[in-house]
């Protein structure tokens, strides 16, 4: 299963546009994520939304915005200026979450409470031949 979740700002307004039956509304926007060490450089991604979602993220999120996007990743094929050809990533999102920068991601009254001592992984019995300790 390929199933990606990304927290990223958004670059570009959001673009909407329609399939060329004009039935299905088409979004996408480009998003900058950080590297995972701090000297790494920002990463960007095209990310794709469809249906009822595209007309929704279009209508409420705007450049700056911190989103957390679930979705799946892909490689597209794309035509570049003279004729030549290249894959790059693509994200087709499946929920999108603004985030507001500064806000706790989970409440006080509902972190989980920390066991006053560590859990021990149980021994494997003789039969169990596949049993491994953590």
């Amino acid at each position: 299963m390929n199933v990606c979740i990304l927290q990223a700002e958004i670059l570009q307004e959001p673009q909407l546009r329609y399939t060329p039956d004009n039935q299905l509304p088409v979004m996408d926007m480009l998003v900058q994520f950080p590297g995972l060490r701090p000297e790494d450089p920002q990463g960007r991604l095209k990310v794709v939304v469809w249906g009822a979602l595209a007309e929704q993220t279009f209508k409420q999120l705007k450049v700056g915005d911190q989103v957390l996007i679930e979705g799946r990743l892909g490689m597209v094929k794309a035509d570049l200026p003279g004729g030549s050809r290249t894959t790059r990533p693509e994200l087709t999102a499946s929920r999108i979450f603004p985030i507001q920068v500064g806000a706790p991601l989970v409440a006080e009254e509902t972190a989980p409470r920390r066991l006053s001592a560590p859990v021990e992984p149980a021994e494997p019995s003789d039969g169990d031949a596949y049993a491994t300790p953590f």
